[in-house]
């Protein structure tokens, strides 16, 4: 037969049962959702990481073009200056010349006697 006391208890039973039920529940839920934004949190740092690197690397690509550029520049300008050095020289050594030449033809003609 029926008997409410057994009916009572068995619904007492059942309750516990859906509660624990509910809470293993509860409990997996939170530990999916924890490992999925563990998943998350992952990804998202190693695509920083990655964006990092992808910085990092450009930053560096750009000072070796820096770097270049200053190269060719400085080596540009010392061409220049080598150029210009040569050029004062050669003035130089032109002017020498045109003021020794004019030198020697005065003592040639203070040496020579004037009748001849």
């Amino acid at each position: 037969m029926f008997s409410y006391p057994n009916a009572h208890l068995a619904q007492v039973e059942i309750a516990q049962i859906k509660k624990k039920e509910k809470e293993k529940f509860e409990n997996e839920k939170e530990k999916k959702i924890e490992k999925e934004i563990s998943k998350i949190q992952n990804r998202q740092n190693n695509e920083i990481q990655a964006m990092e690197l992808r910085i990092e690397n450009h930053k560096n690509q750009l000072m070796r073009e820096e770097a270049n550029k200053l190269n060719e520049i400085e080596l540009k300008y010392k061409n220049k200056e080598r150029g210009l050095e040569r050029q004062h020289k050669a003035e130089r050594e032109h002017f020498e010349r045109i003021i020794s030449c004019k030198g020697r033809k005065k003592r040639i003609s203070r040496s020579m006697p004037k009748n001849y």
